[in-house]
């Protein structure tokens, strides 16, 4: 890699286009692991039902808890006439406790045999209505008509239809995605700094042959045949390489044939005016057109002198002026153009029925009689 500048050149625009795209891939990935981290997307394992209030206090309202013999409690959870879920209870130490869980599951508690255990993800909701509504239809039956409602139930429910299951796990495969694409993209940079024709920029040079072939060509001219350069701008024997950040442009001197300098105002569209600058143009009709601008003419004028160097068969022309000038010059070659037909004599001026001036007239049968045709041809 010592040597070999035009590789370097590849790989630095690779890690210059890359440091913006691993700023955002870090951004991103630090966000992701912030709001993992949050009690909202976390999972807390709880072990008694009794410890919910704790939980609830604490913010940990997402919990994992191990639930069995369950009661159904004669409710439904039905939205837009539509059946999502069951009330379920439990009564432990005097006090029930209400669960609210899926058709699925709730399918499955009430066919499995007893003392049978499943681990379910709640979302701890305080809901003192649904809780006080459900215990006053059981609290006869259970002996809890002399306790207050807080005392008789809790009043938090484990609610399983309300656990965010979709969002902490597309936060997870986001988490691993973006860990994943850091990765890539540290890899793609370390394989392209040994093998840099696998990079966009450098595949583009396919049109010149085998693309291996070409950096390695250009790795050795601009060490040993380099002509001339200036800040980005590179001549050598057989080469014009211009590189920028997010490009490098190569042009193969053998495909020029046409060469030619501009010199134009543009206009500054943010603060206005005009400013100076010069067009390089290289051509060849049947191969190939480039054209660079540069703010200073020796330096153009430099790169056209090594481009073009001894041979004859490159032709330079040189056009200073600006668009004003140019749009000047033809409205006044257009008047003077329209001004010549005014001294046209009179004898020439057309007449309205053929075309043809009015003094001119035809007679005769066709060609004269000495240039009648004879056998051979013309007489």
């Amino acid at each position: 890699m010592k040597n070999k500048r035009f590789t370097k050149m590849l790989v630095r625009n690779l890690i210059l286009m890359a440091i913006p795209l691993a700023l955002i891939i870090s951004a991103a990935f630090l966000s992701v692991s912030h709001m993992r981290k949050m009690d909202d997307a976390k999972v807390y394992d709880m072990e008694d039902i009794g410890a919910a209030e704790e939980f609830y206090t604490l913010g940990k309202v997402n919990v994992r808890l191990r639930i069995s013999d369950l009661v159904y409690s004669g409710f439904d959870y039905i939205s837009k006439d539509k059946k999502l879920g069951s009330y379920f209870y439990s009564f432990n130490n005097g006090r029930i406790s209400l669960y609210l869980l899926d058709n699925d599951m709730s399918e499955r508690v009430r066919e499995a045999a007893e003392g049978t255990a499943f681990t379910v993800k709640f979302r701890i909701v305080k809901d003192e209505l649904t809780a006080g509504y459900i215990v006053s239809e059981y609290a006869e039956t259970l002996g809890l008509m002399e306790h207050t409602d807080g005392e008789a139930s809790s009043i938090y429910v484990l609610d399983q239809l309300r656990f965010p299951e979709m969002w902490i796990r597309i936060l997870k495969i986001v988490y691993y995605a973006l860990i994943a694409s850091l990765i890539m993209l540290g890899l793609y940079i370390l394989i392209a700094f040994y093998r840099p024709q696998i990079l966009k920029q450098a595949r583009e040079l396919k049109r010149f042959g085998n693309v291996k072939s070409v950096v390695a060509d250009l790795d050795y001219e601009m060490k040993n045949k380099l002509l001339y350069q200036s800040d980005n701008i590179f001549v050598t024997d057989s080469y014009l390489i211009v590189a920028y950040v997010s490009r490098i442009d190569v042009v193969y001197l053998d495909d020029v044939k046409y060469m030619s300098k501009h010199e134009e105002l543009k206009k500054n569209r943010l603060f206005g005016g005009k400013k100076k600058t010069y067009r390089l143009t290289l051509s060849n009709v049947e191969k190939m057109y480039f054209e660079m601008f540069i703010d200073d003419e020796q330096t153009i004028d430099d790169v056209a002198y090594y481009i073009q160097g001894e041979e004859e068969e490159k032709i330079y022309e040189t056009d200073s002026r600006d668009e004003d000038e140019v749009s000047e010059e033809y409205d006044e070659a257009s008047e003077d153009y329209d001004d010549s037909f005014d001294d046209l004599p009179e004898a020439y001026e057309a007449s309205d029925e053929d075309g043809f001036p009015a003094d001119y007239s035809y007679s005769g049968d066709g060609f004269p009689e000495e240039y009648d045709a004879g056998e051979d041809g013309w007489v």
